[in-house]
């Protein structure tokens, strides 16, 4: 299978001095599950849960959760005081290329600028055929988004920025990533439109 090229921030022996019983993978996944788990504290509180305002909402992004660019659909699931959850599908085509991210964020404190995570799984295909594996290279992408939104509170305009650290696995038939897992920086810009309610 052939592989994408491009540099790569950090390195395996880093991870064997941090991790050394865990994999690339599993490293990033079990961090990523627990930021998410322990930032839940700080939106406080959650049994004040309000109705999403606007629940529906659409974005176009440069970089962040695909290679270049996506259009994305975002569904809000809880609001809270404190802070607010969205589920995001979306997906972004370039020459062959076609990229599918589908994730989570979740926007902290109660005022216009508001920091955010987010947690997206990206397959991609380097050829628009992905479902032939003979004429296409398959990739995933998990990245970790951490960035700032800014949204009035009365508005349903909103823009984000941030970073996006991620690893890109390389799947194969006998294994979950061929060739080990590369760990990755994208820096990533949007901006949307919430609807409906």
């Amino acid at each position: 299978m052939r592989r994408v090229r491009g540099s790569a921030v950090g390195c395996p022996s880093l991870y064997g001095r941090v991790f050394p019983f865990m994999s690339p993978v599993q490293a990033f996944t079990c961090f990523s599950f627990l930021l998410f788990v322990f930032s839940f504290p700080f939106c406080r509180p959650l049994i004040a849960q309000a109705a999403c305002p606007a629940p529906n909402g659409v974005f176009l992004e440069a970089g962040g959760a695909a290679p270049y660019y996506s259009l994305s659909y975002a569904r809000c699931f809880f609001a809270a005081e404190k802070a607010s959850g969205h589920f995001r599908i979306g997906g972004s085509v370039w020459g062959k290329g076609l990229a599918i991210p589908v994730g989570a964020s979740i926007a902290l404190g109660a005022g216009a600028h508001r920091p955010e995570l987010s947690l997206v799984f990206t397959p991609f295909s380097q050829g628009l055929r992905f479902w032939d594996r003979d004429e296409s290279d398959l990739f995933l992408d998990l990245l970790l988004g951490a960035g700032y939104r800014y949204q009035p509170v009365s508005g349903s305009f909103f823009v984000t920025a941030g970073l996006f650290p991620y690893l890109r696995l390389d799947p194969a038939p006998a294994a979950l990533s061929e060739g080990g897992a590369e760990l990755r920086l994208r820096v990533g810009a949007g901006a949307g439109w919430f609807f409906g309610g």
